[in-house]
């Protein structure tokens, strides 16, 4: 059908034909979109609407859990870092204390050395004075004995000497009494 066909249809004068019938078909068609329209939105736009508000609600529970989630996060790795730094500080204080305790125990390791060291100086300095003291009697004994040795020598040397003496001039005048032969 061309463009011909429909204007031959209409009646002359008019631009379109307006009767009863198409009134009446438009009147129905009117009709039946606002039915349909409402159909479709009972229908589809409320539980549509239904749906999406019901997505949006999970969606806004979803970012408050994701919300809470990060701030207790964030709470925990500060909670974390607090601990961080009391472990840090413990640790330096722990450190403190055995370094405090090391250097006394070695203070005291090293007095307990000296004094014992100082003891047996001293032990040392006594048995030294008691081998002197041991040793000078000793030499005093010795020199008492061989002052008495070398006396007693002298004196039987002077008493050999004199008694020689007299044995060789009594001996000389026994020679001198026998005969010698010729």
């Amino acid at each position: 059908m061309g463009l011909m066909q429909v204007l031959s249809a209409v009646p002359e004068g008019r631009v379109f034909g307006l009767d009863a019938q198409m009134v009446a078909s438009t009147v129905m068609q009117i009709l039946n979109a606002l039915i349909l329209f409402t159909l479709l939105f009972v229908i589809l736009y409320k539980p549509v609407r239904e749906m999406l508000q019901k997505r949006a609600e999970k969606i806004q529970s979803q970012m408050e859990r994701a919300e809470r989630d990060m701030n207790e996060a964030d709470l925990l790795r500060t909670q974390y870092k607090e601990n961080l730094s009391n472990i840090e500080g413990e640790r330096v204080e722990i450190l403190d204390a055995a370094h405090r305790s090391a250097t006394q125990k070695s203070k005291g390791i090293v007095d307990e050395a000296r004094s014992e060291a100082e003891a047996a100086r001293r032990q040392a300095h006594q048995d030294i004075l008691h081998q002197q003291a041991q040793a000078h009697a000793a030499l005093k004994l010795h020199v008492i004995e061989l002052s008495s040795a070398m006396a007693s020598k002298i004196v039987s040397h002077v008493i050999d000497q004199e008694a020689q003496d007299k044995l060789f001039e009594e001996a000389l005048r026994e020679l001198e009494e026998v005969p010698w032969p010729r």
